[in-house]
């Protein structure tokens, strides 16, 4: 875990999130400990090929805890194209960024400041809403 600017080569975006977890598979513990009783914006980098996932919780470990059901992954039909990824991938290629911790009242608007400035390759609507 470290605290190192992302770089968004795609519109030259320098953004530094709260946290950095490398390897989402090695620092799986960390991540649900780090998170628990918290709400924020989050961001899945894949380190092979560079493309983004963002999302928000009220949540952030309950959220993680889904992300790391294999059984969860497999279970949703359709276009979920972050899980496939991280089917495809494996967890160990994937780095994990807080982009914000924020209160629940502005997560979605925050989500859509960074979906909007990052324009991330997997997540299929670019207009966040409240689940």
């Amino acid at each position: 875990m470290n605290n190192n600017n992302i770089n968004n080569t795609n519109n030259n975006i320098n953004i530094i999130p709260e946290v950095i977890y490398a390897n989402a598979e090695t620092d799986k513990s960390i991540i649900y400990e780090e998170n628990r009783n918290k709400s924020g914006v989050f961001r899945l980098v894949n380190k092979i090929n560079g493309k983004s996932y963002i999302g928000s919780s009220m949540s952030l470990s309950n959220t993680f805890s889904i992300y790391y059901s294999l059984g969860s992954l497999k279970k949703v039909k359709g276009s979920i194209i972050i899980y496939r990824a991280l089917l495809k991938y494996g967890y160990s290629n994937f780095s994990l960024d807080i982009l914000e911790y924020c209160e629940k009242d502005v997560l979605i608007e925050r989500e859509q400041y960074y979906i909007d400035l990052i324009k991330p390759e997997y997540n299929i609507k670019v207009v966040s809403y409240k689940s």
